[in-house]
């Protein structure tokens, strides 16, 4: 995992998004309460908790289980005069520990899939209050009958569905979906893999003869070139919802 850490470190995210889709998915949470709890749930750097401060003039929790990704969270915070109203957590979301019925809103973009995308519905649905928001990106099919090398993309999370396969699990766990669309492609690009290409590039000079880096810096790159190969067929969806009584 070391060389994973380093290759993500000083990367502006930790996987595809952008602030536009940020902003488009707050825009659907309506009646709020006058100060909301939030909740950033795999926060990585913290592109999108710095963006959710901007919106919301509120406290924000950033949970993440590496610590450098929180530290680089408040340094850009603190330039921004906004490190007072966000509170870093150093903790896996696997263990999380927080009281049920405690936030107003959770937010998690492309962090779901480390616990499943249904199990992670279930546990945020116990911290959420009534009436709560939950606001995620995860990994989707987007065509039906995709060509096995994009299966293959997947193969890290084998639990991959399409979007109305998620959509049925969200209604399932008792949310009341707002709304749902797909990440614009500058969203991996632009923003995530451009910059990853660089960082490849760097390390691979670094670690020349380290054959364990060097497979990790590989498999990166396959990922990058299936991406853009079957960008058509891969994605990921912003799914806004609210918990519904039980």
């Amino acid at each position: 995992m070391e060389y994973f850490y380093e290759l993500y470190s000083g990367l502006p995210r930790g996987g595809p998004g952008d602030n536009q889709s940020t902003r488009k998915a707050f825009s659907y949470l309506k009646d709020l309460p006058v100060e909301p709890s939030i909740l950033d749930i795999g926060c990585g750097p913290g592109m999108q908790t710095l963006e959710l401060a901007r919106i919301t003039r509120e406290r924000i929790v950033a949970l993440d289980n590496y610590k450098p990704f929180l530290d680089v969270l408040m340094k850009n915070a603190e330039k921004e005069g906004l490190d007072k109203r966000i509170f870093p957590k150093n903790q896996s979301m696997l263990e999380m520990n927080f009281k049920d019925n405690s936030f107003d809103i959770i937010w998690s973009e492309g962090a779901l899939y480390q616990m499943g995308f249904q199990n992670g519905l279930k546990k945020y649905y116990q911290l959420l209050k009534n009436g709560g928001f939950l606001a995620v990106t995860e990994g989707v099919l987007i065509t039906s009958n995709p060509p096995a090398e994009v299966k293959k993309f997947w193969e890290d999370y084998p639990d991959v569905k399409d979007v109305k396969a998620n959509i049925s699990l969200i209604r399932n766990e008792n949310y009341h979906l707002l709304a749902h669309f797909t990440l614009p492609k500058l969203a991996w690009i632009d923003n995530y893999y451009s910059p990853l290409e660089k960082r490849i590039v760097e390390l691979k000079k670094k670690y020349t003869n380290n054959k364990t880096a060097v497979q990790v810096l590989e498999n990166s790159e396959k990922e990058i070139e299936t991406y853009k190969a079957n960008s058509d067929d891969i994605g990921y969806e912003f799914f806004v919802m609210q918990k519904e009584q039980k």
